[in-house]
């Protein structure tokens, strides 16, 4: 090859070697945009997968925000919602799902919580940190009231019934208490909203309230509360 030929040939090299680098950085770009946004395309080593292209990256950022536009109007549309901040979970007025807590931005008009799973069926407890799995589904093991005088950590746990877990860590005592209380709350909604009770009159509807005050006032212990509780529903 001439002089010439083999000065041509760097200079188109020279040139890819700018751009293939640009192309990278803009992959990885957009790679770490959806990364914030909580879109799992990251690989272990810290790269884009590589199988996700440029396309395939493109769709997922315009899929996720137009997913955070419809959720800002549904939460709009609601008026409120119901937050459990100890188990980082709230539940829209008129929905029967569970969300995270995520950010509203009128400014934007997104919203980036995410759908966890119905409230039908799901089941809020504290425990003590200890998972064991059984039958595919992870299960755990509650923490007793009485032991809240020796301990400070834990995790408040959402189960649903297709075997998805919502944890949180919980730190110091008054947390810890917070997420019990908020819990059986939880439960409550959570039996009131299950297969065969969307019958359930105002009176229920008191019953727990008054029920629940009762346990919070710390008038009736646990297991009493989980009977009357069963006894209520059982009723509706």
């Amino acid at each position: 090859m001439s002089l010439r030929g083999n000065w041509n040939g760097a200079e188109k090299l020279g040139h890819q070697l700018p751009e293939a680098e640009g192309a990278g950085h803009r992959r990885y770009a957009k790679a770490w945009e959806l990364h914030k946004l909580g879109v799992p395309v990251m690989s272990p080593n810290g790269w884009p997968d590589p199988a996700l292209t440029d396309a395939a990256l493109d769709g997922m950022l315009a899929a996720e925000m137009g997913r955070r536009a419809k959720l800002y109007q549904a939460f709009v549309r609601a008026g409120s919602a119901t937050i459990f901040r100890a188990l980082g979970v709230q539940i829209l007025a008129g929905d029967d799902s569970v969300y995270t807590i995520g950010n509203h931005d009128p400014l934007a008009q997104t919203n980036s919580s995410r759908p966890l799973g119905l409230l039908a069926g799901a089941e809020a407890m504290v425990t003590d940190g200890l998972q064991v799995r059984s039958h595919g589904r992870a299960m755990f093991l509650p923490l007793a009231l009485t032991a809240l005088s020796v301990k400070t950590t834990a995790d408040a746990a959402v189960v649903f019934p297709d075997g998805t877990v919502h944890a949180r860590a919980l730190h110091g005592n008054h947390e810890i208490c917070k997420a019990q209380k908020q819990a059986a709350r939880f439960n409550a909604l959570a039996g009131a909203a299950a297969p065969g009770t969307t019958e359930m009159g105002a009176g229920h509807v008191t019953r727990l309230q008054n029920l629940q005050e009762l346990w919070e006032a710390g008038l009736l212990s646990q297991q009493e509360y989980d009977t009357r509780r069963a006894e209520i529903i059982a009723s509706f």
